[in-house]
């Protein structure tokens, strides 16, 4: 069964991928890029391209599934041809993403509301010739305010064979908040007649082991925010060889130093840094046994690089890496 790391704007464009994979070569099967928006004139930003581009993704060849956002089945088609001549074998489609401005012009999550929609689109998407090229997943969530709505949006999936279908047993309103719906997702374990994998809330080993004791036949187990919290996650479900604090410095300076290719700017460099120590911080222990809140907090509040480089250094000090 194959671990994924699963896509997260803003947070785990190939910068980050590149450190985590310099670091933590173990354990990742597949990284999600994090979403490329297709537009109408059936093209993806420049900037969004740069996530796919192989000089960008040399650490990860092989390894790195392109995630889309849209809508439309021939931007889905356009996005299949494009992806199969730049030399993927797969496409993932997001059906997840919870944001307001994505979910109001019924992208994301925001697609789950009409099923019959849904089934028009993915009908168009299988009858081309670009589907025989690349497999197509997709990534979703259980319904968009009402988890019973499960039913109809899983009558549509099992129509079509998708390649893999990744569940997020949440639904859209609920955001991250709240436990995932685990009687769903057993039903659509049991029931899907595609591929399926399992997303969220994987902080540790033993939810993993649970996930997977339980589902023994899922084809992967795609963790993002646990990740992102404790980047050894992964080597720790292979080979039980936990995250040490000097390990996670030296993926924190590491990461700084890939940032820098993207973003010159050391002020934008810091706003970037102070989200991932959102995820981070709690890994650190103090030497003192004190609480780590307050120097989290020193870091996250910083003004400029300055005071953000010495609030760091005041954190490893007093955690003494």
């Amino acid at each position: 069964m194959r671990i994924s790391y699963a896509p997260m704007e803003g947070i785990t464009i190939y910068c980050y991928r590149n450190a985590h994979s310099r670091l933590f070569p173990e354990g990742i099967d597949r990284y999600y890029t994090p979403f490329l928006s297709v537009y109408k004139q059936h093209a993806i930003k420049k900037r969004d391209m740069r996530e796919i581009a192989p000089e960008n993704n040399a650490l990860v060849e092989g390894r790195l599934i392109p995630q889309i956002m849209t809508n439309k089945a021939d931007e889905i088609i356009w996005a299949l041809s494009e992806m199969h001549e730049r030399g993927f074998e797969e496409v993932n489609l997001n059906m997840g993403c919870p944001v307001g401005t994505v979910v109001s012009k019924h992208k994301g999550s925001g697609m789950l509301e009409e099923p019959a929609a849904l089934d028009e689109l993915f009908a168009q998407v299988f009858e081309s010739e670009e589907i025989k090229h690349t497999a197509l997943s997709v990534k979703t969530r259980i319904g968009l305010k009402d988890p019973k709505e499960y039913l109809e949006i899983f009558s549509v999936l099992n129509k079509y064979p998708f390649c893999n279908v990744i569940v997020h047993p949440r639904v859209r309103t609920q955001m991250y908040q709240g436990e995932p719906d685990m009687e769903i997702f057993k039903w659509a374990y049991e029931n899907s007649k595609n591929p399926i994998s399992y997303n969220g809330n994987i902080f540790t080993k033993d939810d993993y082991d649970r996930i997977v004791s339980e589902f023994p036949d899922l084809k992967e187990v795609m963790i993002g925010r646990g990740l992102v919290a404790n980047p050894g996650l992964a080597r720790e479900i292979v080979t039980g060889q936990a995250m040490g604090q000097d390990e996670l410095r030296s993926f924190i300076e590491t990461m700084e130093k890939e940032y820098k290719v993207e973003i010159p700017a050391e002020e934008s460099i810091m706003h970037k840094m102070k989200e991932i120590w959102f995820y981070v911080g709690g890994n650190f222990k103090t030497t003192d046994g004190s609480e780590i809140e307050p120097y989290i907090h020193k870091i996250r509040v910083s003004k400029n690089p300055s005071e953000y480089r010495n609030a760091v250094r005041n954190l490893y000090r007093s955690c003494g890496v």
